[in-house]
């Protein structure tokens, strides 16, 4: 049954009708570890994609009327070495039980690679939780399929996942934190593209994007000003009106933790009040502002359950998150190609990669 149900398999561009069987696909597929965690993204899967990509295109693999497979590429404008370009983001790759899986993944980036072949990317990046399985078969599939890409490891990418509890105090910090403003908005967009080339994908970002973003306001910002000019910015987004997070299940250590914290952990299986830490630029990384802005972040947000952030290993802003209590989830960053270790090493310099959490 399964063998004919494999070659029944057919794989095209999501349509619009079908957004609700990717939702009901993504939400029985959710990444089981230590703690099973599911990115929910009612009640639109298109629509909470096009928040923050210029281009969405949800690959599906049918089995009938049913989406039991899909695979999704991005494209958004980020620098790469320094240089504008248009980055490319394979995401939310799920495969559901009725799917066979390496038939599956060799079906499905076979025709995603006829979307890459377009040439309107320099490059493509993915992203696997440590903690995800499936996501890692074709890493270690022996003898796959030739269109099964190249996943070139850049390092490991922190998430922090951070609960606001008691109130933190740095007196020897004297930078002055604001919130945004339509006065500030230009000196903002400026500043983080100045900061943000330093920096491998981070975003090209416009005056006009952040005027039209769903669910945040220019108040949002929390901008750093030392002698009247901006020296390190970051925001808060709350997504969850159309991304969520949920907790399925605590697993080991966790579900003992859990039981004997009681409320302090989120609950099993309810969406979390939660908001991302986002558009994250410090001149010259320095930890100190960095720090001054999460405390007031921290601070004028303890109403929330938890808010949450994404750092690779190798920034020097990892050392501000050692004094909060929080969940830290391990993911790798690749480059994916259809290229050799050799090509790939020669398409980025040695700048450290940036990844914006809430367009993950």
């Amino acid at each position: 049954m399964l063998l004919e149900k494999k070659n029944l398999i057919k794989f095209n561009l999501m349509s619009e009708t079908d957004d609700r069987k990717v939702l009901d696909l993504i939400n029985s597929t959710f990444i089981k570890g230590h703690i099973d965690i599911l990115f929910s993204k009612e009640p639109c899967y298109l629509k909470s994609m096009q928040v923050c990509s210029d281009i969405v295109q949800p690959v599906t693999g049918k089995i009938g009327d049913k989406v039991e497979i899909l695979g999704t590429r991005t494209l958004k404008k980020a620098y790469i070495n320094g240089k504008e370009e248009t980055l490319g983001y394979l995401c939310d790759l799920k495969i559901s039980h009725n799917a066979k899986k390496m038939q599956a993944l060799s079906n499905g980036f076979k025709f995603m690679k006829t979307l890459m072949e377009d040439n309107n990317a320099k490059l493509h990046i993915s992203t696997i939780i440590e903690d995800n399985r499936q996501g890692k078969i074709a890493l270690i599939w022996k003898n796959k399929s030739p269109f099964v890409p190249n996943f070139y490891d850049l390092g490991i990418m922190n998430t922090y996942f951070i609960f606001p509890v008691l109130p933190v105090f740095n007196r020897k910090n004297k930078v002055k934190i604001v919130q945004g403003s339509l006065g500030l908005i230009d000196a903002i967009v400026e500043f983080l593209n100045i900061e943000g080339r330093k920096k491998q994908f981070f975003p090209v970002y416009t005056k006009e994007y952040f005027l039209n973003l769903p669910n945040f306001c220019l108040e949002d910002f929390y901008v750093a000003i030392r002698n009247k000019k901006i020296i390190g910015v970051a925001a808060k987004w709350d997504q969850t009106p159309f991304k969520q997070v949920i907790i399925k299940k605590y697993n080991g250590r966790w579900n003992w933790i859990k039981k004997l914290t009681g409320n302090f952990l989120p609950e099993e299986n309810c969406p979390i009040k939660q908001f991302y830490v986002s558009f994250i630029a410090i001149k010259d990384d320095n930890n100190d502002i960095f720090e001054a802005i999460l405390n007031k972040i921290y601070n004028d947000n303890k109403h929330y359950k938890y808010f949450s952030l994404i750092l690779h290993s190798k920034d020097n802003l990892n050392s501000a998150l050692k004094k909060y209590f929080c969940i830290k989830y391990i993911s790798r960053l690749y480059i994916t190609e259809f290229l050799d270790n050799s090509e790939i090493k020669n398409l980025i310099d040695d700048r450290i990669p940036y990844l914006e959490l809430a367009g993950l």
